[in-house]
């Protein structure tokens, strides 16, 4: 009779726990740092996008974070009038050119990035100090970008 013993197929079990035990977390890691790298890229890909609409439609556009909730971003079309631009709800109104609501995967986030805006001409400005500076963070992994005035984007060594 053919077949394998019980103890066989102890040790065979045995082996797979083992191993499934060291690559776990090794492929969560990996998980949680693609969601950071995957969410710095979208935001990069974003501020790209506002430069391409600023310049191609002749118009400012802004990109606001936090907006409009936590861990959320859009790209939102400034429109020269203070009364719309400015408004408290600004983040959930739509002009023509605004953007969908861009949101972080689950456990990262991006601290409290400055408003950027970008001219007709494709500058940059910032609510805060140009070049402008954004980390996105998960759990125990992060990766820094950051913007100057004219729109070129470099990440940190990841």
């Amino acid at each position: 009779m053919k077949g394998f013993t019980m103890f066989e197929l102890l040790v065979a079990m045995a082996l797979i726990a083992i191993l499934s035990g060291i690559g776990i977390p090794t492929l969560m890691e990996a998980n949680r740092r693609n969601q950071v790298w995957t969410a710095s890229e979208l935001i990069g890909s974003q501020i790209r996008q506002a430069r391409l609409k600023a310049i191609s439609r002749n118009m400012s556009f802004r990109v606001r974070f936090n907006c409009p909730e936590d861990n959320q971003f859009r790209l939102l079309q400034v429109t020269g009038n203070t009364a719309i631009d400015n408004a408290v709800d600004r983040c959930s109104t739509y002009q023509t050119y605004d953007s969908g609501v861009m949101a972080m995967p689950a456990g990262v986030t991006f601290g409290e990035p400055d408003t950027l805006t970008v001219n007709s001409r494709g500058v940059f400005s910032s609510t805060g100090a140009i070049p402008s500076t954004i980390t996105v963070s998960g759990l125990d992994t992060s990766r820094s970008l950051t913007m100057s005035a004219t729109g070129k984007i470099t990440f940190d060594v990841y």
